[in-house]
């Protein structure tokens, strides 16, 4: 008695989860084209900011190296303060007036420099662009 009960809480909440699954899918503001394209502009961003990341601390590392044994000052070298990590790192969140890809997109298009690019009136979080915040795309072994 008790191992068919345990099946059928298990089955109970599969079609649970694949309901929601469906439902979140059904009434989401992103059509499926668009989600496609949202994956693919990820993963390309993921890609050029993990070359650019490896490019310029391979750039300081070089200048700091050169400075330490030449006793010398180093060269201004410009990255990003942890305010502006933190902001592109943040949760994405998805504003249909503003339908920006990713957190970098949305930091590097705001109107004023000095605004925090953090939720803002009409933003919300959709499950379905879960993706956008998920460990698969925004890890990048072998850079953190």
């Amino acid at each position: 008695m008790f191992p068919v009960l345990g099946w059928i809480l298990i089955a109970a909440v599969i079609i649970i989860l694949l309901i929601f699954t469906c439902v979140s899918r059904c009434l989401s503001p992103v059509s499926f084209l668009q989600l496609k394209f949202w994956k693919i502009y990820l993963e390309q961003e993921q890609q050029i900011l993990k070359s650019k990341a490896t490019e310029h601390a391979t750039e300081l590392a070089k200048e700091n190296v050169k400075c330490f044994f030449e006793g010398s000052h180093p060269k201004e070298c410009n990255t990003p303060s942890v305010k502006e990590w933190q902001q592109i790192s943040s949760l994405y969140t998805f504003n249909q007036k503003d339908p920006y890809y990713s957190m970098l997109h949305k930091y590097v298009n705001r109107k004023e420099k000095t605004y925090s690019i953090r939720s803002t009136e009409g933003d919300t979080v959709i499950p379905v662009l879960g993706f956008v915040d998920s460990s698969s795309i925004n890890s990048t072994p072998g850079l953190w």
